[in-house]
């Protein structure tokens, strides 16, 4: 939202620690080609407003917000990265109509040992360090919940089943909060009680579920 496209990226949106509204620190690095502070600037007040409107009783929207593929790079490169487990570098989403593809690096070594020995991780035996992760598929993201049916997954440029790469994932991202880690293969509940996600090209449109009056 790589490893998981846009699931992993709400997860771990909704995961690290909330964004809030601090001020700026008087230095900030310069943001990477095709990213921005103002762009990550106003995914990170959203952010804070949706969970401030929640925590009051509120509807968390109640109109859709559309959020650009630029800006949730440069939330995830600029703001998350810090809280990002250390196994995962450089995630990078493309949207594409009712489709997700996303690349980053894997440091494989970090989760070699925890994975089954033999059958299909026979093939990553070769490779070892850091090595680039791509995956394409299909999010299918209603009443509340979402889906990644993924159509490619490929790590160090070697075609990988989908049964795998989750595990190698799910022990990427482990953490205190979620201590089973992120599994890209399951529906999981879309964060702030969003409705709704439909991708379109380059953007992503975000609906939310409405209080009904009493």
């Amino acid at each position: 939202m790589s490893l998981a496209p846009l699931g992993l990226a709400l997860w771990l949106v909704q995961s690290a620690a909330s964004p809030g509204s601090n001020p700026a620190p008087a230095a900030r690095p310069k943001a990477p080609p095709g990213m921005s502070w103002e762009d990550a600037d106003q995914v990170a007040d959203t952010v804070a407003r949706l969970e401030r409107r929640l925590k009051a009783g509120k509807p968390a929207s109640r109109e859709p917000i559309t959020v650009t593929e630029r800006q949730v790079n440069s939330y995830v490169a600029l703001e998350l990265a810090p809280k990002l487990p250390p196994s995962i570098t450089g995630l990078s989403l493309r949207f594409e109509p009712q489709r997700l593809a996303a690349t980053g690096t894997l440091d494989l070594d970090a989760v070699r040992s925890k994975l089954p020995p033999g059958g299909a991780s026979s093939l990553l035996a070769f490779m070892s360090g850091t090595v680039p992760v791509v995956l394409k598929g299909r999010l299918t993201a209603a009443r509340g919940q979402g889906k990644i049916d993924l159509e490619e997954a490929t790590v160090g440029g070697i075609s990988l089943p989908a049964s795998l790469l989750s595990q190698m994932v799910a022990q990427a991202t482990r953490s205190a909060k979620q201590p089973e880690g992120f599994d890209i293969l399951a529906p999981f509940p879309l964060p702030w009680t969003a409705e709704s996600v439909r991708l379109e090209s380059g953007r992503a449109v975000v609906e939310f579920a409405q209080q009904k009056a009493p």
